[in-house]
């Protein structure tokens, strides 16, 4: 009696898994279904949007009325935006258009924009309380030019999550130029790497990079907001920065100091070899090596006592340096160096690598 029952229970579960499995079939195949439904219908309603966008642009139109034309279109887009599907399509489509006209087609569209109501959803966008919303809605803002935002972004800059702040900051940059680079005034928080590649890219677009003067920002509370700069006065060389440059060599942030040094390199600034030989025994190994790749660029035969005294360091790096310098710069003193030291084999083997390299 006990076999038939498990096998009933056996053959019921088969029959059960059977039909959820037809089931799932079937549903996959509706939902995949749909799904190409949907794609095909938003890939027409793109096209639309392209259509009528770009006979919007195109339609006549005297210097203050739209022409009916334009008036119709306009409702079209109204009537689209309130899907939030469509709005998306809306707005993607616009910013993929903007990238292919210009002067006042480009005008035309950001008030098509604003007057269409999409300008109320991008507000939305920034009262958010999520940070991916608001993130979107200042990246809209930055897309379309929407400057009457300036007051709202502006609270953004040091916004926690950092893809909020990212956008904010290139914000500044597109809409407003260099009068962009204020919010480095109210900067609190680090600027990474790849923000300062981005806005250093954005900085590069601008046209004219002789009206800028960064002189504030190299004394700026955020060390973050001062290797930026110094990435700034290097990519277009802003040598009347010099005293300002000398006077961080003394800044309490190693990472400063560094990047002065690295730029005091990049203009090969002699006055800086004084300060860094008179306080060598203090700094990090990082900035003595740095300060014989000064060296390298502007030693001449005055700094020889202190090449000779550097050519045992512990360090292999500096001493090759200071060997391969003093060669250089004082042959003579060279020469008269030993060719050999029994207490230190690396000097021994840069020595003759020297030798060999460069003649005797």
């Amino acid at each position: 009696m006990v076999i038939p029952l498990i096998e009933s229970v056996i053959w019921a579960i088969v029959v059960m898994l059977v039909v959820i499995i037809v089931i799932l079939i079937v549903y996959l195949k509706i939902f995949r279904k749909n799904i190409r439904i949907i794609d095909k219908k938003e890939k027409n309603y793109r096209v639309t949007v392209e259509e009528n966008l770009i006979q919007f642009l195109y339609s006549e139109q005297d210097s203050i009325f739209l022409s009916d034309t334009q008036k119709k279109i306009i409702k079209k887009f109204k009537k689209g935006a309130n899907s939030r599907r469509k709005r998306k399509i809306i707005g993607d489509t616009f910013f993929i258009l903007s990238q292919e006209i210009s002067g006042n087609m480009i005008l035309t569209m950001h008030k098509l924009y604003e007057e269409i109501g999409l300008l109320k959803y991008t507000i939305k966008k920034l009262r958010s309380e999520k940070w991916n919303i608001i993130a979107i809605g200042i990246r809209d803002s930055r897309r379309f030019k929407i400057e009457k935002f300036k007051d709202i972004i502006i609270d953004f800059i040091n916004h926690p999550k950092e893809e909020v702040r990212r956008e904010a900051h290139l914000y500044f940059l597109e809409l407003f130029g260099y009068d962009g680079l204020t919010f480095l005034d109210d900067l609190k928080v680090p600027l990474s790497e790849w923000d300062q590649i981005q806005l250093l890219g954005e900085i590069q677009k601008i046209e004219n990079h002789l009206i800028i003067d960064v002189s504030k920002w190299l004394i700026s509370d955020n060390d973050f907001v001062i290797i930026f700069i110094l990435n700034v006065v290097k990519m277009f060389n802003r040598l009347e920065t010099k005293e300002i440059l000398l006077s961080l060599l003394h800044h309490g942030n190693i990472e400063v100091r560094l990047k002065a040094i690295e730029t005091l390199i990049h203009f090969e600034v002699a006055e800086s070899k004084y300060i860094l030989k008179s306080k060598f025994k203090e700094l990090t190994l990082s900035e003595k090596k740095a300060t014989f790749k000064l060296l390298n660029k502007v030693a001449t035969t005055e700094d020889v006592p202190f090449i000779l005294s550097n050519v045992k360091n512990e360090n292999f790096e500096i001493k090759h340096a200071a060997l391969l310098i003093l060669k250089r710069i004082d042959v003579v003193a060279y020469n008269k160096l030993e060719k050999v030291s029994e207490e230190d084999e690396d000097y021994t083997k840069i020595v003759n690598f020297l030798d060999v390299s460069y003649g005797f």
